[in-house]
């Protein structure tokens, strides 16, 4: 029987499409300081293809006005981690030196600023400290709407189709030692400037196969099962 093979751009297609992306909602206001709106975390997506992750936080601010907030990521995979604080570590989990406390180990992290030119690098705990894999650029495009976007490799974060991580994302200042004013996975206010804060990772993703790598998956194994016909 004659089969009719995909085009290398419908494989192509196929193999880079992007999986749904997953919401995760925060409360509005949760922050010491309602005049913080760049800081004010309403909401996160994550999705992911067969080699990244993408991420978008959305905050209550225009911060392509208000552009001096930080953006922490935190990851852990369940694999052990730096902790921090009272947990481990001193002084905290991250390498940025921000002072936030999580009882879990944090075996990956992401830093990114959107002021000057912006930017975001990327890390994975070796056991001791921290190795910088990536450097990358946010998507600021709509930054005055609060929306900021990151493309980050999975390679980068030390993660792989299948794996399931638990995370949280926090906005903070551009100090050493200061503390996420708002943390995506908590309505909990965090104590403010001079404090530290809390994050119970409450928030969880699964790192899927892409649809198109499901969908070349089945035409596989119709291929095969036509061939044996």
């Amino acid at each position: 029987m004659k089969i009719r093979t995909l085009s290398g751009a419908l494989l192509l297609a196929a193999a880079t499409s992007v999986a749904t992306a997953d919401f995760y909602g925060d409360a509005t206001g949760d922050i010491f300081d309602g005049g913080l709106t760049n800081l004010d975390i309403l909401g996160a997506e994550i999705s992911n293809d067969a080699d990244n992750l993408y991420i978008s936080v959305t905050t209550n601010g225009d911060v392509a006005a208000t552009n001096w907030g930080k953006y922490l990521f935190f990851f852990d995979s369940g694999d052990g981690g730096a902790l921090s604080g009272p947990f481990g570590n001193d002084p905290y989990n991250n390498p940025w030196n921000r002072n936030v406390s999580a009882a879990a180990g944090i075996d990956a992290f992401m830093g990114s600023w959107i002021d000057g030119d912006g930017g975001a690098l990327a890390y994975t705990w070796n056991g001791g400290g921290f190795d910088e894999n990536a450097f990358l650029t946010p998507d600021r495009t709509d930054a005055a709407m609060g929306t900021v976007r990151w493309t980050v490799s999975l390679s980068a974060l030390g993660l792989a189709i299948g794996d399931t991580f638990s995370f949280d994302i926090g906005t903070t200042g551009g100090g050493d030692g200061d503390p996420a004013i708002d943390l995506l996975s908590t309505t909990d206010i965090q104590p403010g400037w001079g404090n530290g804060s809390t994050s119970p990772m409450g928030y969880s993703y699964t790192v899927v196969p892409a649809p198109g790598v499901l969908a070349l998956a089945g035409l596989a194994g119709l291929a095969s099962r036509r061939r044996r016909a």
